[in-house]
């Protein structure tokens, strides 16, 4: 009979691998971008995806091109991850756009082209972002139907100070599989975005790893090269997942997370739950087929749960192969 600490695990995992990816947005780091002739290009806009950016002090504009079909929708969200003086707005430019709002001069609309400006404004409270996680201030919205075919530019300005961004497009949640497994990697590139420093992100995961160590220290005579690899896995995974719990206490400060705080929970803790199973098996007096069989389960399911920043998956791989001192037959 399977018991109830098992069936939670696998409920746990479950709900993680089905919700996860109906929240999750694509991330994005562009590259120029500072002239409609050097306008980022973006395929398929109705997919999701975050773009993260800078704008220099004002007056500046960054520009993003796509193309979509009449009676399409053109969806966008702009927002920042704190409050000051940075407060950039949107234009969106296009065939048959009603003019509306103040385009700022310094915003390039090419001749015959309909244009309207949505200029940014504080929320009265920020909001919490589950998947990041992240505390989010969304300053502009843009939720239309194109109204003819054609190729369609969004301008992100600001006319004074200058500061990080981060510009949400599409409505359809769709991942390739190297997108997903390079996510844990991709959040710290976000939260440097953000203004943390590498530090403070790291900081859960170093405190972790030091722990981890200097138990294993300790028994260092009996340790074979498939323990060593999988509990420096399962340290990772934990580590990740501290992580995670870290940036979930930063988000919900000063927001009203709500029911969403459980799936960044889900998002620390099944990692954790890995690397508690990673550990165990490491450890244990003998290793036989079932043992490295497990550790390749552990890692492919870490990869999903984006446990252990990658190299955490990678070396319960490497521990399959390792050797291991009181090795038997199964």
């Amino acid at each position: 009979m399977v018991s109830g600490s098992r069936l939670a695990a696998v409920a746990l995992l479950a709900l993680f691998l089905v919700v996860i990816p109906a929240l999750a947005h694509v991330p994005f780091f562009p590259g120029d971008g500072s002239s409609p002739e050097s306008a980022i290009v973006v395929d398929d806009p109705a997919r999701s995806r975050v773009i993260y950016d800078t704008l220099p002090d004002g007056p500046a504009a960054r520009y993003y091109r796509f193309r979509v079909e009449e009676g399409e929708r053109i969806y966008a969200t702009l927002q920042v991850p704190h409050v000051g003086g940075f407060v950039p707005g949107m234009v969106l430019v296009g065939p048959g756009i009603e003019g509306s709002g103040q385009v700022p001069l310094y915003v390039e609309v090419p001749e015959g082209a309909g244009a309207a400006a949505m200029p940014g404004q504080f929320p009265a409270q920020p909001e919490y972002e589950p998947f990041t996680p992240s505390k989010l201030y969304p300053l502009a919205r843009i939720d239309i139907t194109a109204p003819a075919a054609g190729d369609y530019t969004l301008a992100v300005y600001t006319s004074g100070e200058g500061g990080n961004y981060a510009l949400a497009l599409g409505f359809v949640e769709s991942y390739t599989l190297a997108e997903w497994v390079h996510i844990p990697i991709d959040l710290v590139a976000i939260y440097r975005h953000e203004g943390q420093s590498l530090l403070l992100i790291f900081a859960p995961m170093i405190i972790v790893l030091a722990a981890g160590a200097a138990l294993l220290f300790r028994r260092r005579r009996s340790l074979s090269l498939f323990a060593l690899a999988g509990a420096a896995a399962g340290l990772l995974f934990i580590g990740g997942g501290a992580m995670t719990l870290l940036q979930t206490a930063i988000a919900a400060a000063g927001t009203d997370p709500g029911a969403a705080i459980l799936v960044t929970l889900a998002l620390a803790f099944v990692p954790m739950l890995l690397g508690a199973l990673a550990l165990r098996v490491a450890l244990r007096e003998q290793i036989g087929a079932g043992e490295r069989a497990a550790m390749v389960v552990l890692g492919v399911l870490g990869l999903f749960v984006w446990a252990g920043l990658v190299a955490g998956p990678l070396l319960a791989f490497v521990a399959a192969l390792m050797p291991a001192r009181g090795r038997i037959t199964r």
